[in-house]
C-alpha cells in the first residue's frame, strides 16, 4: 500500500515529488512526513532522515508513467533533475531514468499504446 522513501530534506523532496512528478499530496505533515496518493490506494511517503532512518540510494526504483518521456526529461532538465538516461525506446513505450534530489533512481515511461497513464 506505500511505499516510503527517507529524505535528507523533506521540503526540497516534497518539491521534487510534487512539482517533478506533479504528485497529488495527500497528508502534508511536514516536517515530520509527507505522503502522495498514486491512486488505488496506494502511497507513496517521504520521512526526513534520523539516527535510525538513513538515505540509502540505489537501494530502491521508482517508475512512473508520463504522457510523453521525451517532453518530461526536456521539463526535468530545465528544472535540474540530474537525468542519468536520456529517453530510449523499448518494445513496450519510451523509456528515461532520472534521479530524485538524494539520488533515488526514477524510471519514467510512456507506453506505445494508447491508455491511461498519469504524470
Amino acid at each position: 500500500a506505500m511505499a516510503m522513501l527517507v529524505c535528507s530534506d523533506l521540503a526540497r523532496s516534497l518539491a521534487f515529488y510534487r512539482d517533478v512528478l506533479l504528485l497529488r499530496i495527500a497528508t502534508d505533515a511536514s516536517p515530520d512526513w509527507v505522503d502522495f496518493d498514486l491512486g488505488d490506494g496506494q502511497r507513496l511517503g517521504l520521512h526526513p532522515d534520523s539516527e535510525t532512518l538513513m538515505v540509502r540510494a540505489g537501494s530502491l526504483q521508482l517508475g512512473f508513467h508520463v504522457e510523453n518521456v521525451d517532453a518530461f526529461i526536456t521539463d526535468a532538465r530545465m528544472a535540474g533533475v540530474r537525468i542519468l538516461q536520456d529517453p530510449y525506446d523499448q518494445s513496450s513505450g519510451r523509456v528515461a531514468v532520472i534521479t530524485d534530489p538524494d539520488g533515488y533512481v526514477i524510471q519514467v515511461f510512456s507506453p506505445k499504446h494508447a491508455g491511461a497513464t498519469r504524470r
